[in-house]
């Protein structure tokens, strides 16, 4: 078990204080509740809306202060693109390729020399889906990546992983799964609403696109994707 001296952890409070997670809107606001109630959160909805920014931001200040001992971050290895099997390195090592935009995240709140150390001493860990679905996970946080390309049985071998003190957060947007035997984040959202199991289950959609906070550019780009699928609906009619 990671120590943390007094004097480091009061440094690390404040500096928690001075830059606290603060919601742009209610939907986030209702994410930021969900992830401090319930063991397994599912998020969908559109990009740009901190699906991924938040629930890293709470984990790493958690792992901050001692409360959690590990973060692990994963994703599924799906992709209209095979560009990733030519990077070099192990798998771990291409797999921190296609988490890259966690970890300015992690360096933003933990610093670039805490950052080093933690991925170092495998505090802070990107693995590959197959590994985690081995392991029983106590006092951590972990977060799915791009959830919507899981399967099914990928879905169900995740949540039964989690112990005591430990946090599942599966993030994707279903529109765009590359998956085509269906989206198992489509499915374990259906499953929980219809088997009401919200007490340890939370779900928040971005659905909205005026949840998307990213940029003016990606929404206004959102929002003519969206007309042109409903027009498209339309004349399939």
């Amino acid at each position: 078990q990671r120590i943390v001296k007094e004097k480091f952890l009061e440094e690390r409070k404040q500096k928690i204080a001075n830059k606290p997670l603060v919601p742009m809107n209610q939907r986030q606001k209702e994410y930021i509740q969900l992830l401090e109630d319930k063991p397994i959160v599912i998020a969908t909805g559109y990009a740009g809306t901190s699906k991924t920014y938040i629930p890293t931001v709470m984990a790493t200040d958690l792992f901050m202060t001692n409360q959690i001992e590990k973060i692990i971050i994963t994703r599924p290895a799906v992709s209209t693109s095979k560009s990733v099997g030519f990077f070099k390195g192990t798998d771990i090592e291409k797999m921190s390729v296609w988490l890259q935009s966690v970890l300015p995240i992690f360096n933003e709140r933990l610093g670039s020399a805490a950052l080093e150390i933690a991925l170092a001493s495998k505090d802070i860990e990107f693995i590959p889906l197959e590994v985690v679905k081995g392991m029983s996970i106590n006092n951590a946080w972990v977060l799915v990546e791009e959830a919507s390309d899981l399967t099914r049985e990928e879905v169900i071998k995740m949540v039964t992983r989690m112990g005591k003190n430990s946090k599942l957060v599966l993030a994707g947007d279903v529109r765009q799964a590359e998956i085509k035997e269906g989206s198992g984040l489509a499915w374990v959202t259906e499953f929980v609403q219809r088997h009401n199991l919200s007490k340890n289950f939370g779900f928040v959609s971005f659905d909205d696109v005026n949840d998307i906070v990213r940029s003016e550019a990606v929404k206004d780009f959102i929002v003519a994707l969206v007309r042109d699928e409903r027009e498209a609906k339309k004349g399939a009619k």
